[in-house]
């Protein structure tokens, strides 16, 4: 509410009129880096459980390239983490009505890195998160607020870079607002899916999805096999694409998917902007079973009834089609990218009488019947499992299931829904152990993925481990009793690094991860950058190595609380 009124104030202040987010704006913008706009990733890009929310400028794959301010406004926000944007500035323009936000910074700009550098030693902290007052770092248009790099949950070097509604923080596609992009090429469509919808709908005579791969260059796309798709009652449908861009290698996401039913708009997804609290929403908009299975996304049509994305167009029946027998649907896939490059895919669905019987009705009593819209507790002996209502997007059956433990567990691989099941909220789970170790602060629940663990953490009381997981799939509790690693990689104890310009250091943990590192320089905290991505810790010579004798000190600690302490003689 602060950053608001702050904002409006400022707005009033100006006396400008905020311009229409609507259509395609040029506020006069100038690009944050002096490269021609060759994106790694566009706007509303599939990614892991959540969209793109800005484009990724290539920098030729170096770091250290001037970042500059698009616009006049003030520096609102500063934030460093060893993940997500890393090094991060964000503006606001009050002529606009936007902040634009730069990500994955290498460094700030001299007066930026001097404040920020004596925020992180106040706070004794590497990680920051500040919202900044107006008159602290005014910017004009062009001004060098930082410089390009590979900060954070990057995976290159780039510039993340977005523009967003400064009251509301809802992010808008930067493209909208006079960014050109050298592309001439259409999208490519991958393969089509046909889902049943309902207990009797059939395709092809059968009650499961079936898959269709593309062929095609260009404009024009087709099935490989073109015959027509029997259906039988209700289907949704999807498609699976990505774009390219001239002298790019990089497959992207796309600008929009439309779907035209004998020439008339009954679906339609556009990547303009989103909020925040819509992201995960990504998970109902594709086919989330079909990407752990496969590796591989699929926009669908079906709109789940707890699908509160905002991205949709016109969106007919939920994105459901009914046929009955004799009927014959024309679909056509449009797909678009941002500079109005279009794909297409003709197909015919034949509504043909059903030819199964009625479907058995099953006795499996692990099932468990959880209605989306309602909290749901599931427990057995040997776990519990509490759902808050609208955990799924659709009412779902879950299978709890208890398998024996395996050598170095101690309980039972538990196995709650599965993998391709995605859960929009967290819920709690417990699990009750056949055999307690002496040292339970060690013990943490994992994840099982095709029988690798993954750890995600637990508390332990009275022979349970409780834990909260965003997750479906199979679980069991193993411990953690290894300590992480800490070495020197550019100097040794005892010798003088009169030439060196930083000390690295690697940092570890093989299984339940990093939770926290302290490090002192002759008994006095010590910024260091942190870049787990590459089990990396870096300190930046500076005047508090003195002449003569130093001593630094690490001491890593995993999330099971197993540390290690390393301690060096440095010379100067």
């Amino acid at each position: 509410m602060k950053r608001v009124f702050l904002f409006a104030f400022f707005l009033a202040l100006f006396s400008i009129e905020v311009q229409a987010q609507k259509g395609f704006d040029k506020p006069g913008y100038r690009k944050p880096v002096d490269l021609p706009m060759k994106l790694a990733g566009t706007f509303g890009e599939l990614r892991p459980d959540h969209f793109h929310s800005g484009i990724d400028i290539r920098t030729n794959g170096v770091e250290g390239l001037p970042v500059y301010a698009v616009a006049d406004g003030f520096v609102s926000r500063i934030a460093v983490s060893p993940v997500g944007f890393g090094k991060a500035v964000y503006i606001d323009h009050p002529s606009t009505g936007h902040t634009s936000v730069y990500g994955h910074l290498q460094r700030f700009e001299g007066r930026i890195a001097q404040w920020v550098k004596a925020q992180q030693y106040e706070k004794e902290s590497f990680t920051i998160n500040i919202y900044t007052k107006p008159e602290l770092f005014p910017i004009k248009r062009g001004d060098i607020i930082g410089y390009s790099g590979n900060s954070g949950s990057s995976g290159g070097p780039h510039l993340h870079f977005e523009l967003r509604d400064a009251p509301t923080q809802e992010i808008l596609n930067p493209l909208k607002f006079g960014y050109m992009v050298n592309d001439k090429l259409s999208p490519t469509l991958l393969r089509l899916a046909v889902y049943p919808e309902g207990r009797h709908s059939e395709i092809n005579g059968k009650r499961n999805a079936i898959f269709r791969e593309v062929t095609g260059w260009g404009k024009q796309h087709r099935l490989k096999n073109p015959q027509p798709i029997a259906v039988s009652g209700s289907v949704s449908l999807g498609i699976s694409t990505h774009d390219t861009q001239n002298d790019v290698p990089n497959k992207n996401g796309v600008y929009s998917v439309e779907l035209f039913v004998n020439q008339k708009p009954v679906f339609e997804f556009k990547a303009d902007r989103f909020s925040f609290d819509e992201t995960r929403y990504i998970n109902s908009l594709i086919d989330y079973g079909y990407l752990q299975e496969k590796g591989s996304r699929i926009i669908r049509t079906r709109i789940d009834p707890l699908n509160k994305l905002g991205m949709y167009g016109k969106v007919a029946d939920n994105g459901v089609l009914s046929l009955l027998p004799g009927d014959t649907l024309h679909a056509l896939f449009v797909v678009k990218d941002f500079n109005g490059n279009e794909s297409r895919l003709p197909f015919v669905l034949s509504g043909v009488p059903a030819t199964l019987g009625p479907e058995k009705v099953t006795t499996d009593t692990t099932l468990q019947w959880v209605e989306a819209t309602k909290a749901k507790r599931i427990h057995t002996q040997f776990m519990a499992a509490n759902f808050p209502a609208a955990t799924f997007y659709h009412d779902q059956e879950i299978a709890v299931r208890a398998a024996k433990m395996s050598p170095g567990q101690y309980s039972d691989q538990i196995t709650v829904g599965s993998a391709g099941i995605p859960a929009h909220k967290s819920f709690d789970l417990r699990i009750r152990l056949n055999t307690i170790p002496k040292d339970t602060d060690k013990l943490t629940v994992v994840l099982l993925d095709k029988g690798k663990p993954s750890p995600i953490g637990g508390k332990y009381e009275n022979g349970w481990m409780t834990v909260s997981s965003r997750k479906l799939g199979t679980f069991t509790v193993m411990a953690d009793s290894i300590r992480p690693e800490v070495k020197a990689v550019n100097f040794a104890s005892g010798t003088k690094i009169d030439s060196l310009k930083s000390l690295i250091v690697h940092v570890k943990d093989d299984f339940s991860g990093v939770d926290k590192i302290h490090h002192t320089l002759n008994g006095k905290w010590i910024l260091m950058d942190y870049d787990p991505k590459n089990n990396r810790l870096s300190y930046e010579v500076d005047e508090r190595l003195l002449q003569g004798r130093n001593t630094l000190k690490i001491r890593a600690t995993d999330k099971c609380g197993n540390f290690t302490e390393a301690e060096w003689l440095i010379l100067r």
